[in-house]
This record gives C-alpha cells, sequence and structure tokens, in this order.
C-alpha cells in the first residue's frame, strides 16, 4: 500500500507542488491523486498537506497543520499588491478583491467563515502579506 489522497483533500496543491517526484496532480480546488508508479514513499507529501488529507501505506493520516474553525488567512492591506494570485488559487474561493482606505485602492480580503485554513493563498502571496492566523487575535499593523 503506498499513500493515498482522501476527500479532506481542497486542491491546495502544496502537496504536489512540494512531492519530489512529481506523483501528485490535480486540478486546483478539485481532489489531488497519488501516482502510485511515480510515488517513492518518502513521505513529504504526508507531513506537507494542512488539511491532513494523505494517509501514509499503514493507514494512519497526516496531521492537520490547522483545523477549519482555528486558523484563518489574514491579509495585511498595507503590504497587499491585489495582484489576485491567492484570488485565484483559493480551493474555497474565500478571497475576494473590496476598495479599501481613504484612497480606495483595491485589495484582497479573506471571508473568515469560507477560509479553510489550508494556506494555499500564503504559499503563492508574492508579497509576504498574507499569514494564517487565530481569527480571535488581534490585527497587527
Amino acid at each position: 500500500m503506498a499513500y493515498e489522497i482522501d476527500e479532506a483533500c481542497v486542491g491546495c496543491s502544496a502537496c504536489a507542488k512540494k512531492c519530489p517526484e512529481g506523483a501528485i496532480s490535480g486540478e486546483p480546488k478539485k481532489q489531488h491523486q497519488i501516482d502510485s508508479l511515480f510515488c517513492v514513499d518518502c513521505g513529504v507529501c504526508f507531513n506537507t498537506c494542512p488539511r491532513g488529507a494523505i494517509l501514509d501505506p499503514n493507514g494512519r493520516r497526516s496531521p492537520k497543520k490547522g483545523k477549519k474553525s482555528e486558523l484563518k488567512a489574514n491579509i495585511q492591506d498595507t503590504i497587499c499588491a491585489a495582484c489576485k494570485t491567492c484570488l485565484l488559487h483559493c480551493p474555497q474561493g474565500a478571497i475576494s478583491v473590496v476598495k479599501k482606505g481613504i484612497f480606495r485602492s483595491l485589495k484582497c480580503q479573506v471571508d473568515p467563515l469560507v477560509c479553510v485554513g489550508c494556506g494555499a493563498c500564503q504559499n503563492l502571496c508574492i508579497t509576504g502579506a498574507i499569514t494564517l492566523r487565530d481569527p480571535d487575535q488581534a490585527d497587527t499593523p
């Protein structure tokens, strides 16, 4: 038995990006698959998955990096370039672009009720404006 990805996968592609053998494939926002012909059972995907969607060869589930109710994406307006990379790759569609501030500049915004804390946006953010944090934590500048 090899590593497997189950229905908890949200298609964030974190595992596919880290797989040294290129054994993981799938469309964004859809459940990914591991090709057992290329998988060498290194465990990188198992230790990378933020949602706990990967089962090891013994059937054990990968540890979640943050439960749905715990971590959410937070975008710092002062750093956000509104490039929309996060919006286009969010597997849950939790990010939108809105006009903010005195000058009504475009900024990305996360809907905390939709965000599952997978970290796809954080991994892709070119400016480093996105962090995962506890939504009850006070905003940081």
